[in-house]
C-alpha cells in the first residue's frame, strides 16, 4: 500500500511507510474523537472522506486519489452502500452480508492507496454507530504488497467465504 509517490513530508519510502502506519494508526483508534459524521447514511463520498482524512497528513491528492473507476465498478460500489444501509438500519444482526459487502468492496481497490484501513476504518465506524458487536481489529500491519490480503483474512477468520 505505499509504493514511490510524492509525499508531503519528503521522506523517503522506507521512513515514510513507518511514520505513515503509526499516524494513520492512531487516526484510526481515534475516528470517533477525530472525525466529524454528519451522514446517517454511508455512501462514496463518505468513504472519500473518510480516506482523504486518513492520509491527507501524507500524501497529495492525486497521489492517494480515487483510482479511474469504469462506470459498471461505479454502479457496483453504489449498490454496495445501498445494501449497506439498509442492512445496518433494518437488519443488524446479518453481520456475515455487512463483511462480504466490506469484503467486496475493499476487493474493487477503490483508492490508489490506503484501501484496507480506510475499509478496516468504515467497518469500525459501522460497528460503533450500529452496536454490531464486531470484533474489529484496526491494529494491522501493513506491508508494501500492493494487494495485501488482511481484510479478506480477517473476513474469513470470521468463518465466511466469497
Amino acid at each position: 500500500e505505499g509504493g514511490n509517490m510524492a509525499n508531503k513530508l519528503g521522506l523517503m519510502e522506507e521512513r515514510l511507510a513507518d511514520v505513515e502506519r503509526k499516524i494513520v494508526n492512531l487516526k484510526m483508534n481515534l475516528i470517533d474523537e477525530w472525525f466529524t459524521f454528519n451522514k446517517k447514511q454511508f455512501d462514496f463520498e463518505y468513504l472519500v472522506e473518510l480516506h482523504n482524512f486518513l492520509f491527507n497528513d501524507f500524501y497529495f491528492k492525486y497521489d492517494a486519489e480515487v483510482r479511474n473507476l469504469t462506470n459498471i465498478e461505479k454502479n457496483i460500489i453504489n449498490d454496495y452502500f445501498n445494501k449497506l444501509n439498509y442492512l445496518c438500519i433494518n437488519e443488524p444482526n446479518k453481520l456475515e452480508e455487512i463483511l462480504l459487502i466490506i469484503r467486496e468492496l475493499w476487493g474493487l481497490q477503490i483508492f490508489v492507496v490506503g484501501n484496507t484501513r480506510t475499509l478496516l476504518t468504515l467497518l469500525k465506524i459501522i460497528n460503533d454507530a450500529f452496536y454490531l458487536n464486531l470484533d474489529v481489529d484496526i491494529n494491522i500491519e501493513i506491508n508494501s504488497n500492493p494487494r495485501i490480503f488482511e481484510l479478506q483474512n480477517f473476513v474469513n477468520q470470521k468463518g465466511l467465504t466469497k
